[in-house]
Protein backbone atom coordinates (compact mmCIF):
# COMPACT_ATOMS: atom_id res chain seq x y z
CA UNK A 1 0.00 0.00 0.00
CA UNK A 2 2.88 2.34 0.80
CA UNK A 3 4.35 1.54 -2.61
CA UNK A 4 1.07 2.45 -4.31
CA UNK A 5 0.82 5.74 -2.36
CA UNK A 6 4.43 6.53 -3.28
CA UNK A 7 4.33 5.51 -6.95
CA UNK A 8 0.62 5.36 -7.72
CA UNK A 9 0.55 8.65 -9.66
CA UNK A 10 3.42 7.51 -11.86
CA UNK A 11 1.74 4.14 -12.48
CA UNK A 12 -1.47 5.87 -13.55
CA UNK A 13 0.47 8.13 -15.94
CA UNK A 14 2.26 5.13 -17.45
CA UNK A 15 -1.02 3.22 -17.89
CA UNK A 16 -2.67 6.20 -19.57
CA UNK A 17 0.29 6.59 -21.92
CA UNK A 18 0.21 2.91 -22.87
CA UNK A 19 -3.55 2.98 -23.49
CA UNK A 20 -3.24 6.20 -25.50
CA UNK A 21 -0.46 4.78 -27.65
CA UNK A 22 -2.47 1.61 -28.24
CA UNK A 23 -5.46 3.53 -29.55
CA UNK A 24 -3.24 5.86 -31.57
CA UNK A 25 -1.39 3.10 -33.41
CA UNK A 26 -4.40 0.80 -33.73
CA UNK A 27 -6.17 3.45 -35.81
CA UNK A 28 -8.93 4.08 -33.25
CA UNK A 29 -7.29 7.31 -32.10
CA UNK A 30 -7.27 10.64 -33.83
CA UNK A 31 -3.77 10.25 -35.27
CA UNK A 32 -4.31 7.66 -37.98
CA UNK A 33 -7.77 8.88 -38.93
CA UNK A 34 -6.56 12.47 -39.18
CA UNK A 35 -3.61 11.44 -41.33
CA UNK A 36 -5.92 9.50 -43.64
CA UNK A 37 -8.30 12.44 -44.04
CA UNK A 38 -5.45 14.82 -44.75
CA UNK A 39 -4.01 12.45 -47.36
CA UNK A 40 -7.41 12.25 -49.10
CA UNK A 41 -7.68 16.02 -49.03
CA UNK A 42 -4.19 16.41 -50.47
CA UNK A 43 -5.04 13.98 -53.26
CA UNK A 44 -8.24 15.88 -54.05
CA UNK A 45 -6.54 19.27 -54.05
CA UNK A 46 -3.64 18.04 -56.20
CA UNK A 47 -5.97 16.69 -58.87
CA UNK A 48 -5.81 18.59 -62.16
CA UNK A 49 -9.40 17.60 -62.98
CA UNK A 50 -12.55 18.55 -61.05
CA UNK A 51 -12.87 15.86 -58.34
CA UNK A 52 -16.56 16.64 -57.75
CA UNK A 53 -17.72 15.60 -61.24
CA UNK A 54 -18.82 12.16 -60.01
CA UNK A 55 -20.54 13.38 -56.87
CA UNK A 56 -23.95 14.12 -58.41
CA UNK A 57 -24.50 10.55 -59.59
CA UNK A 58 -22.98 8.91 -56.53
CA UNK A 59 -20.40 7.36 -58.83
CA UNK A 60 -16.80 6.41 -58.21
CA UNK A 61 -16.08 9.54 -56.19
CA UNK A 62 -19.23 9.34 -54.10
CA UNK A 63 -20.80 7.04 -51.56
CA UNK A 64 -19.07 7.55 -48.23
CA UNK A 65 -15.59 8.47 -49.47
CA UNK A 66 -14.04 11.86 -48.74
CA UNK A 67 -16.69 12.56 -46.10
CA UNK A 68 -19.63 12.08 -48.48
CA UNK A 69 -22.74 10.60 -46.79
CA UNK A 70 -23.70 7.10 -47.90
CA UNK A 71 -26.99 8.40 -49.28
CA UNK A 72 -25.19 10.82 -51.60
CA UNK A 73 -23.82 14.33 -51.66
CA UNK A 74 -26.04 17.36 -51.30
CA UNK A 75 -25.65 20.27 -53.75
CA UNK A 76 -24.33 22.36 -50.86
CA UNK A 77 -21.66 19.75 -50.14
CA UNK A 78 -20.66 19.56 -53.82
CA UNK A 79 -20.43 23.33 -54.12
CA UNK A 80 -18.32 23.59 -50.96
CA UNK A 81 -15.86 20.95 -52.20
CA UNK A 82 -15.74 22.43 -55.70
CA UNK A 83 -15.10 25.97 -54.45
CA UNK A 84 -12.23 24.69 -52.29
CA UNK A 85 -10.68 22.82 -55.25
CA UNK A 86 -11.30 25.67 -57.72
CA UNK A 87 -9.27 28.24 -55.79
CA UNK A 88 -6.45 27.15 -58.10
CA UNK A 89 -6.53 26.43 -61.85
CA UNK A 90 -6.36 22.90 -63.31
CA UNK A 91 -2.94 23.64 -64.85
CA UNK A 92 -1.34 24.60 -61.50
CA UNK A 93 -2.08 22.60 -58.38
CA UNK A 94 -0.75 22.50 -54.81
CA UNK A 95 1.12 19.39 -53.72
CA UNK A 96 3.04 17.94 -50.78
CA UNK A 97 5.13 14.90 -49.96
CA UNK A 98 1.83 13.05 -49.43
CA UNK A 99 1.27 13.17 -53.21
CA UNK A 100 3.79 10.38 -53.65
CA UNK A 101 3.18 9.80 -57.36
CA UNK A 102 3.85 13.49 -58.08
CA UNK A 103 6.78 13.89 -55.68
CA UNK A 104 8.51 10.77 -57.04
CA UNK A 105 7.27 10.52 -60.64
CA UNK A 106 10.09 8.34 -61.97
CA UNK A 107 9.74 5.39 -59.60
CA UNK A 108 7.10 2.75 -59.06
CA UNK A 109 6.80 0.87 -55.79
CA UNK A 110 5.51 -2.67 -56.06
CA UNK A 111 4.10 -4.66 -53.16
CA UNK A 112 5.81 -7.88 -52.07
CA UNK A 113 4.22 -11.13 -53.20
CA UNK A 114 3.20 -13.42 -50.34
CA UNK A 115 3.86 -16.78 -51.93
CA UNK A 116 1.44 -19.73 -51.90
CA UNK A 117 2.37 -23.40 -51.83
CA UNK A 118 1.20 -24.86 -55.16
CA UNK A 119 0.41 -28.24 -53.55
CA UNK A 120 -1.45 -27.18 -50.41
CA UNK A 121 -2.67 -23.76 -51.60
CA UNK A 122 -1.54 -22.40 -48.24
CA UNK A 123 0.77 -19.44 -47.55
CA UNK A 124 4.41 -20.48 -47.35
CA UNK A 125 5.48 -17.65 -45.07
CA UNK A 126 7.87 -16.35 -47.72
CA UNK A 127 7.61 -13.01 -49.48
CA UNK A 128 9.26 -12.07 -52.79
CA UNK A 129 9.81 -8.57 -54.13
CA UNK A 130 10.13 -8.06 -57.90
CA UNK A 131 10.96 -4.34 -58.17
CA UNK A 132 11.69 -2.20 -61.26
CA UNK A 133 14.30 0.51 -60.54
CA UNK A 134 12.21 3.05 -62.47
CA UNK A 135 8.67 3.11 -63.87
CA UNK A 136 9.77 3.35 -67.51
CA UNK A 137 12.69 2.84 -69.87
CA UNK A 138 13.03 5.80 -72.28
CA UNK A 139 15.11 5.72 -75.45
CA UNK A 140 17.05 2.85 -76.99
CA UNK A 141 20.16 3.65 -74.94
CA UNK A 142 18.41 3.37 -71.59
CA UNK A 143 18.31 0.11 -69.59
CA UNK A 144 15.54 -1.26 -67.42
CA UNK A 145 16.77 -2.92 -64.23
CA UNK A 146 14.46 -5.11 -62.14
CA UNK A 147 15.61 -6.66 -58.86
CA UNK A 148 14.28 -9.88 -57.31
CA UNK A 149 14.68 -11.13 -53.75
CA UNK A 150 12.79 -13.49 -51.44
CA UNK A 151 12.69 -13.56 -47.64
CA UNK A 152 11.56 -16.11 -45.05
CA UNK A 153 9.26 -15.72 -42.05
CA UNK A 154 12.05 -13.97 -40.12
CA UNK A 155 12.54 -11.70 -43.14
CA UNK A 156 16.00 -13.09 -43.83
CA UNK A 157 16.95 -13.20 -47.49
CA UNK A 158 16.97 -16.74 -48.96
CA UNK A 159 18.62 -18.35 -51.95
CA UNK A 160 16.78 -17.97 -55.26
CA UNK A 161 17.37 -19.84 -58.52
CA UNK A 162 16.04 -18.40 -61.78
CA UNK A 163 14.46 -21.27 -63.73
CA UNK A 164 13.22 -19.23 -66.70
CA UNK A 165 12.24 -15.69 -67.62
CA UNK A 166 10.64 -13.78 -70.50
CA UNK A 167 9.76 -10.18 -71.35
CA UNK A 168 6.35 -9.63 -72.96
CA UNK A 169 4.62 -6.71 -74.62
CA UNK A 170 1.06 -6.29 -73.31
CA UNK A 171 -1.51 -5.21 -75.90
CA UNK A 172 -5.31 -5.48 -75.75
CA UNK A 173 -5.24 -8.36 -73.31
CA UNK A 174 -2.61 -10.34 -75.24
CA UNK A 175 1.06 -11.00 -74.55
CA UNK A 176 3.74 -10.96 -77.23
CA UNK A 177 7.26 -12.13 -76.48
CA UNK A 178 10.04 -9.60 -77.15
CA UNK A 179 13.82 -9.48 -76.85
CA UNK A 180 14.98 -11.31 -73.73
CA UNK A 181 16.47 -9.86 -70.55
CA UNK A 182 19.69 -10.95 -68.87
CA UNK A 183 19.95 -11.73 -65.16
CA UNK A 184 22.77 -12.15 -62.65
CA UNK A 185 23.81 -11.93 -59.01
CA UNK A 186 27.51 -11.38 -59.63
CA UNK A 187 27.77 -7.63 -59.10
CA UNK A 188 27.82 -6.65 -62.78
CA UNK A 189 25.37 -5.32 -65.39
CA UNK A 190 23.40 -3.28 -62.88
CA UNK A 191 23.62 -5.79 -60.01
CA UNK A 192 24.88 -4.02 -56.88
CA UNK A 193 26.51 -6.77 -54.79
CA UNK A 194 27.85 -10.15 -55.80
CA UNK A 195 26.20 -13.15 -54.14
CA UNK A 196 23.74 -11.23 -51.91
CA UNK A 197 20.72 -13.21 -53.20
CA UNK A 198 19.35 -10.15 -54.95
CA UNK A 199 19.12 -10.99 -58.64
CA UNK A 200 19.12 -8.13 -61.15
CA UNK A 201 17.43 -8.41 -64.54
CA UNK A 202 18.61 -5.97 -67.21
CA UNK A 203 16.68 -5.25 -70.40
CA UNK A 204 17.18 -2.88 -73.32
CA UNK A 205 14.24 -2.25 -75.68
CA UNK A 206 14.28 -2.65 -79.42
CA UNK A 207 12.52 -0.11 -81.65
CA UNK A 208 9.27 -2.11 -81.68
CA UNK A 209 9.19 -2.63 -77.91
CA UNK A 210 6.84 0.28 -77.22
CA UNK A 211 4.11 0.19 -74.57
CA UNK A 212 3.30 -1.68 -71.38
CA UNK A 213 5.76 -4.51 -70.74
CA UNK A 214 5.84 -7.40 -68.28
CA UNK A 215 8.77 -9.48 -67.09
CA UNK A 216 7.69 -12.98 -66.03
CA UNK A 217 10.01 -15.37 -64.22
CA UNK A 218 9.75 -18.88 -62.76
CA UNK A 219 11.93 -19.36 -59.69
CA UNK A 220 12.96 -21.94 -57.09
CA UNK A 221 13.53 -20.48 -53.63
CA UNK A 222 14.23 -21.36 -50.00
CA UNK A 223 15.71 -24.53 -48.47
CA UNK A 224 12.50 -26.42 -49.32
CA UNK A 225 13.06 -25.71 -53.05
CA UNK A 226 9.63 -24.13 -53.43
CA UNK A 227 8.56 -22.86 -56.83
CA UNK A 228 6.52 -19.87 -57.95
CA UNK A 229 5.95 -17.50 -60.86
CA UNK A 230 6.42 -13.75 -60.45
CA UNK A 231 5.54 -10.81 -62.73
CA UNK A 232 6.89 -7.26 -62.82
CA UNK A 233 5.47 -4.49 -65.04
CA UNK A 234 6.91 -1.29 -66.52
CA UNK A 235 6.53 1.00 -69.54
CA UNK A 236 8.86 1.12 -72.55
CA UNK A 237 9.21 4.11 -74.90
CA UNK A 238 12.26 3.42 -77.11
CA UNK A 239 11.75 6.35 -79.51
CA UNK A 240 12.31 9.78 -77.92
CA UNK A 241 9.88 12.38 -79.38
CA UNK A 242 11.35 15.30 -77.41
CA UNK A 243 13.65 16.17 -74.53
CA UNK A 244 14.29 19.03 -72.11
CA UNK A 245 17.68 20.53 -72.93
CA UNK A 246 18.38 22.11 -69.53
CA UNK A 247 17.79 25.76 -70.50
CA UNK A 248 15.39 27.55 -68.12
CA UNK A 249 14.33 31.09 -67.19
CA UNK A 250 11.79 32.46 -64.70
CA UNK A 251 9.80 35.61 -64.09
CA UNK A 252 6.81 37.08 -62.28
CA UNK A 253 3.85 37.43 -64.64
CA UNK A 254 0.23 38.34 -63.83
CA UNK A 255 0.85 37.53 -60.17
CA UNK A 256 2.20 34.02 -60.78
CA UNK A 257 5.63 32.46 -61.12
CA UNK A 258 6.45 31.47 -64.70
CA UNK A 259 9.21 28.95 -65.35
CA UNK A 260 10.12 28.65 -69.02
CA UNK A 261 11.81 25.51 -70.34
CA UNK A 262 13.34 24.89 -73.74
CA UNK A 263 12.28 21.58 -75.28
CA UNK A 264 13.99 20.02 -78.28
CA UNK A 265 11.19 18.39 -80.30
CA UNK A 266 12.01 15.61 -82.74
CA UNK A 267 8.40 14.65 -83.47
CA UNK A 268 5.78 17.39 -83.67
CA UNK A 269 2.42 16.88 -82.04
CA UNK A 270 0.32 17.50 -78.94
CA UNK A 271 2.31 17.28 -75.72
CA UNK A 272 1.45 16.94 -72.03
CA UNK A 273 4.31 18.17 -69.80
CA UNK A 274 4.64 18.59 -66.03
CA UNK A 275 7.11 20.08 -63.52
CA UNK A 276 7.35 20.31 -59.72
CA UNK A 277 8.22 23.29 -57.55
CA UNK A 278 9.93 23.02 -54.15
CA UNK A 279 11.11 25.39 -51.46
CA UNK A 280 14.85 26.00 -51.88
CA UNK A 281 15.48 26.19 -48.12
CA UNK A 282 13.86 23.03 -46.79
CA UNK A 283 12.84 21.03 -49.87
CA UNK A 284 9.11 21.25 -49.09
CA UNK A 285 6.95 20.54 -52.13
CA UNK A 286 4.84 23.54 -53.12
CA UNK A 287 3.07 22.86 -56.42
CA UNK A 288 3.21 21.22 -59.79
CA UNK A 289 2.32 22.78 -63.13
CA UNK A 290 0.97 21.33 -66.36
CA UNK A 291 1.55 22.38 -69.96
CA UNK A 292 -0.79 21.04 -72.67
CA UNK A 293 -0.26 22.19 -76.22
CA UNK A 294 1.09 21.60 -79.70
CA UNK A 295 4.84 21.66 -80.26
CA UNK A 296 6.58 21.93 -83.62
CA UNK A 297 9.78 20.20 -84.68
CA UNK A 298 12.89 22.01 -83.42
CA UNK A 299 13.43 24.20 -80.38
CA UNK A 300 10.28 25.15 -78.42
CA UNK A 301 9.89 27.24 -75.26
CA UNK A 302 7.10 26.10 -72.97
CA UNK A 303 5.75 27.92 -69.92
CA UNK A 304 4.95 26.30 -66.58
CA UNK A 305 2.69 28.54 -64.50
CA UNK A 306 2.90 28.15 -60.73
CA UNK A 307 -0.23 29.95 -59.62
CA UNK A 308 0.32 32.92 -57.33
CA UNK A 309 -2.26 32.00 -54.69
CA UNK A 310 -0.60 28.60 -54.13
CA UNK A 311 2.66 30.37 -53.30
CA UNK A 312 0.84 32.87 -51.06
CA UNK A 313 -1.01 30.11 -49.23
CA UNK A 314 2.25 28.16 -48.70
CA UNK A 315 3.80 31.43 -47.40
CA UNK A 316 7.32 30.67 -48.61
CA UNK A 317 9.73 33.22 -50.06
CA UNK A 318 11.94 32.29 -52.99
CA UNK A 319 14.21 31.26 -54.46
CA UNK A 320 12.38 28.10 -55.51
CA UNK A 321 13.54 24.85 -57.07
CA UNK A 322 11.85 23.63 -60.27
CA UNK A 323 12.52 19.96 -60.92
CA UNK A 324 11.20 16.63 -62.25
CA UNK A 325 10.41 17.97 -65.73
CA UNK A 326 8.58 15.14 -67.50
CA UNK A 327 5.81 14.37 -69.94
CA UNK A 328 4.73 12.63 -73.10
CA UNK A 329 3.63 13.14 -76.66
CA UNK A 330 -0.08 12.36 -76.96
CA UNK A 331 -0.55 9.54 -79.46
CA UNK A 332 -4.31 9.17 -79.79
CA UNK A 333 -6.07 8.21 -83.04
CA UNK A 334 -8.76 10.83 -82.41
CA UNK A 335 -8.51 14.41 -83.69
CA UNK A 336 -10.04 16.82 -81.10
CA UNK A 337 -11.69 18.70 -83.97
CA UNK A 338 -13.92 15.68 -84.58
CA UNK A 339 -15.88 16.52 -81.42
CA UNK A 340 -17.11 19.68 -83.18
CA UNK A 341 -18.20 17.93 -86.38
CA UNK A 342 -21.54 16.54 -85.23
CA UNK A 343 -22.68 13.18 -86.56
CA UNK A 344 -19.77 12.95 -88.99
CA UNK A 345 -17.30 13.57 -86.18
CA UNK A 346 -18.99 10.93 -84.03
CA UNK A 347 -18.65 8.43 -86.88
CA UNK A 348 -14.94 9.15 -87.14
CA UNK A 349 -14.47 8.76 -83.40
CA UNK A 350 -16.28 5.42 -83.33
CA UNK A 351 -14.28 4.13 -86.30
CA UNK A 352 -10.91 5.26 -84.95
CA UNK A 353 -8.51 2.41 -84.24
CA UNK A 354 -4.86 2.25 -83.39
CA UNK A 355 -2.14 -0.34 -83.06
CA UNK A 356 0.10 1.98 -81.04
CA UNK A 357 0.19 2.97 -77.34
CA UNK A 358 -1.41 6.28 -76.39
CA UNK A 359 1.84 8.03 -75.44
CA UNK A 360 5.52 8.45 -76.24
CA UNK A 361 7.59 9.53 -73.25
CA UNK A 362 9.68 12.69 -73.31
CA UNK A 363 13.21 12.29 -72.03
CA UNK A 364 12.86 13.87 -68.58
CA UNK A 365 15.07 16.42 -66.86
CA UNK A 366 15.66 15.21 -63.29
CA UNK A 367 18.12 17.86 -62.16
CA UNK A 368 17.11 21.09 -60.44
CA UNK A 369 16.67 24.66 -61.67
CA UNK A 370 16.91 27.43 -59.04
CA UNK A 371 14.74 30.49 -59.63
CA UNK A 372 15.51 34.08 -58.71
CA UNK A 373 14.65 35.46 -55.27
CA UNK A 374 11.00 36.42 -54.78
CA UNK A 375 9.13 37.79 -51.80
CA UNK A 376 5.98 35.75 -51.41
CA UNK A 377 3.95 38.97 -51.09
CA UNK A 378 4.80 39.78 -54.72
CA UNK A 379 2.48 37.01 -55.90
CA UNK A 380 -1.27 37.44 -56.29
CA UNK A 381 -3.58 36.20 -53.56
CA UNK A 382 -6.60 36.11 -55.90
CA UNK A 383 -8.43 32.84 -56.44
CA UNK A 384 -8.60 31.40 -59.95
CA UNK A 385 -11.57 32.39 -62.09
CA UNK A 386 -12.68 31.48 -65.61
CA UNK A 387 -15.78 30.93 -67.74
CA UNK A 388 -15.51 27.17 -67.10
CA UNK A 389 -15.47 27.76 -63.34
CA UNK A 390 -18.55 29.98 -63.45
CA UNK A 391 -20.39 27.49 -65.66
CA UNK A 392 -19.61 24.69 -63.17
CA UNK A 393 -20.87 26.81 -60.25
CA UNK A 394 -24.13 27.50 -62.10
CA UNK A 395 -24.45 23.80 -62.91
CA UNK A 396 -24.10 22.84 -59.24
CA UNK A 397 -26.49 25.55 -58.03
CA UNK A 398 -29.07 24.31 -60.53
CA UNK A 399 -29.18 21.04 -58.55
CA UNK A 400 -30.57 22.86 -55.49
Amino acid sequence: MDLFRRYGLYLIIVILLVVGLFFYFSGDGFGTDSDSKEKKRQERMASSSDPTQGYESGGENGGGSDGIPDDGATPEFILEKYMEWAEYPPYSRPMSILNHDLAFPFIIETSPDYTIDAKTNEPTGYVCLFQPKTWAVIGNKDMMYVTLECRDKSRNRVKVSIDSHQVFKEWEGQRYGVVSASVNDNGTDGDQTRGDNIHTFSWKPQKADWGQMSLVTDITYGPENLKTTLTSSFFSSPSIPAEFNGVFTDSLQDGSLIVRAVVNVYKKGKYHLEANLKDEKNGEYIAYAVYDGDLVSGSNEVEFTFFGKILRDKDLDGPYIATSFRGHRVNLPIDPEWFNQGAEGLRKIQAAKTTEPDRELVLPYKEEYKTKYYKVESFSNAAWDSADKQNRIRQIKALQ
